[in-house]
């Protein structure tokens, strides 16, 4: 099982969600990703070593540190604007 560590900027991308949407994506965080974080999709380009885990019209952004056994949640956005600023 992966320890999940969240970015500072998380809880400002939490707040604005609608309730029915934050807890679906904190729950596929905390109980799928936690379990086999490689079931997201990794990304590419300018993005590469990221993945991301859709929920809806969500995306979750993350990176895997394997060696620690450690999912980084960086993000937790609506599509439009999840990639924005990361890199």
């Amino acid at each position: 099982m992966y320890r999940v560590e969240y970015a500072k900027g998380v809880t400002k991308d939490l707040k604005p969600l609608p309730k029915k949407v934050r807890a679906r994506a904190l729950d596929v965080v905390e109980n799928i990703l936690a379990t086999d974080p490689y079931q997201g999709k990794p990304l590419t380009g300018t993005y590469k070593g990221l993945y991301r885990f859709r929920v809806g019209d969500y995306r979750i952004v993350y990176s895997i540190e394997s060696d620690k056994l450690v999912i980084f949640v960086l993000r937790i956005r609506h599509r439009t604007d999840a990639y924005r600023g990361i890199v």
